[in-house]
């Protein structure tokens, strides 16, 4: 076990996400007992969302759509604001569901330092910005984004399998639902996937409006 430092010490942060790409799950075990782990699990969500954002933001620059300004400034700087609130929100749900309806004891600090550490593989959808596989590589990383924080909510409590991944799938509804929402045709206030949003919302609103006219 790594020693347990104040501060944000990058060589353990880095040590510990590399053994979680070596799928080491113990890790989770480690950083939930740590309470100098609390701010470098707060970095990686912020990091690994702004990582996100920036590849939907490539991708939509690359993709021609335009704005690329009011894109930038809504879904990287306001996008990433929002999916971290959110984030919370989501550990607070899965919190609250496994102690107050199930009834199983779970800590939510503890919680916070595992989902961080767990929200890493949201850093892939840096990458979806490569034309042919940008759906592909964006679906990936939320679907490890959402199956490791099962994982790491898990190592915070003793409750079954299937409570832990209610909990955490509720929790997850609320994050994924309200950042679809914040994304229109006019507005882009979300990061990565989500932006996939908006252009199928401006061509649906323009079909709609071709078709009225016409009639």
């Amino acid at each position: 076990m790594m020693p347990m430092e104040p501060g944000l010490d990058f060589s353990i942060l880095s040590a510990r996400l590399v053994r979680l790409v070596r799928l080491d799950t113990t890790v989770f075990d480690e950083v939930k007992q740590d309470p100098a782990a609390t701010l470098p699990a707060v970095f990686v969500v912020i990091a690994s969302t702004l990582l996100a954002a920036a590849g939907g933001w490539m991708w939509w620059v690359i993709k021609g759509f335009g704005d690329n300004g009011k894109v930038f400034f809504h879904s990287v700087i306001m996008g990433t604001v929002f999916s971290f609130a959110l984030w919370i929100v989501w550990l607070l749900v899965a919190w609250v569901i496994l102690t107050q309806l199930f009834r199983e004891d779970a800590d939510w600090q503890q919680m916070l330092r595992t989902m961080g550490m767990a929200s890493a593989p949201l850093a892939l959808s840096v990458a979806m910005f490569i034309p042919g596989i940008d759906m592909g590589i964006a679906l990936a990383s939320i679907a490890l984004f959402f199956g490791l924080n099962t994982i790491a909510i898990q190592a915070t409590t003793q409750a079954n399998p299937a409570r832990v991944l209610m909990a955490n799938l509720a929790g997850f509804a609320v994050w994924a639902i309200v950042l679809g929402l914040l994304v229109t045709d006019t507005s882009y206030l979300a990061p990565g996937i989500f932006l996939f949003d908006a252009p199928g919302e401006a061509l649906s609103k323009l079909i709609d409006a071709a078709s009225g006219f016409s009639l």
